[in-house]
């Protein structure tokens, strides 16, 4: 016979299994809310609708596109694309999206470009900073259309906003007042930098922040393994520059470059030598893989002395 005792016992485990587990569904169901609405206003770089849009618009529009730029901030900040046009002779645009959407927003873009034009010749350029981020796929969840996602693992989706770190930065975003401030101010090609000062001295971030071999992202060079069998298939040449980066990180980072090169070179793409420029402390705009505004037009120059030989191999 069970006792009185043993059957209270029971039912207040049951009741505490219940309360636990509505506690759990509750915190769940707050936390993929929580993602889900800094994804949707913004407030997370990946889900920067702005930058994405401005670009989009770019492949959308009439006017040919010869030479195209995909990638990260670091292009966005260093290719001015109306003097690259004059330097090469060829209708060029510059798609830069931000580090957050890495390989996997650029080869959206590539897709996207590949099916809207006609381009000669595509320069994927991203940071070596970007190539050390584990999560692309945020990237290219957030730069695909709607039909691309159809076989896209649920369980991947789910992980996306199933995050802890990424509601964080919501709601510091949202204590900092980013439902007003997230509109961006473009400058020609890319963001202004003006609205973004920088975080701290680029060598205070090279000491907090080392890249190490053991750093490159699989995650990032698989999506550009991707651009190149896009590439392939289209007849496009596409080549692969590193972007500008604080000359601390070129000058302590060789053993992270020559596995990130090596990765690279795994890819398929052709990788532009002489890259990353480096950037001299003095002329490190709002991030360490900016330069500043100033500076872009002579970048530009320098960048397209590197590519010349790729532009005129192009042919009439």
């Amino acid at each position: 016979m069970t006792s009185l005792r043993s059957s209270t016992s029971s039912s207040e485990t049951h009741r505490y299994l219940v309360v636990l587990l509505a506690t759990l569904a509750v915190l769940v169901v707050a936390l993929v809310a929580t993602t889900a609405t800094g994804y949707r206003l913004g407030l997370v770089e990946a889900a920067n609708h702005d930058i994405y849009r401005y670009q989009r618009a770019k492949i959308d529009a009439a006017t040919p596109i010869d030479i195209a730029f995909v990638g990260d901030s670091s292009l966005g900040n260093a290719i001015d694309a109306a003097l690259f046009t004059t330097l090469a002779e060829r209708p060029t645009a510059n798609l830069a999206l931000n580090g957050s959407y890495g390989s996997g927003g650029s080869y959206n873009m590539v897709r996207k470009l590949l099916a809207a034009k006609r381009p000669r010749l595509i320069v994927v350029m991203q940071s070596i900073d970007t190539m050390r981020r584990d999560d692309a796929f945020s990237g290219f969840y957030f730069s695909a259309e709607p039909r691309e996602l159809l076989t896209t693992s649920p369980i991947r989706i789910l992980e996306l906003y199933f995050s802890w770190k990424t509601a964080k930065r919501v709601v510091q975003q949202l204590g900092k007042g980013g439902l007003g401030a997230r509109s961006e101010v473009f400058d020609g090609d890319y963001i202004s930098q003006a609205n973004h000062p920088i975080g701290r001295p680029p060598a205070a971030e090279l000491a907090a922040n080392p890249l190490l071999p053991s750093m490159v992202a699989s995650a990032q060079t698989a999506y550009l393994a991707r651009i190149a069998d896009a590439c392939r298939a289209a007849g496009v040449e596409c080549v692969y520059a590193h972007g500008p980066i604080y000359y601390g990180y070129c000058a302590r980072s060789q053993a992270y470059l020559r596995e990130l090169d090596s990765a690279i070179d795994a890819t398929g793409l052709r990788r532009i030598d002489d890259t990353p420029l480096c950037i001299a402390e003095r002329d490190v705009g709002n991030s360490i893989d900016h330069v500043r505004s100033d500076l872009k037009q002579d970048y530009t120059r320098r960048y397209y002395a590197l590519l010349r030989d790729t532009v005129t191999s192009l042919g009439s």
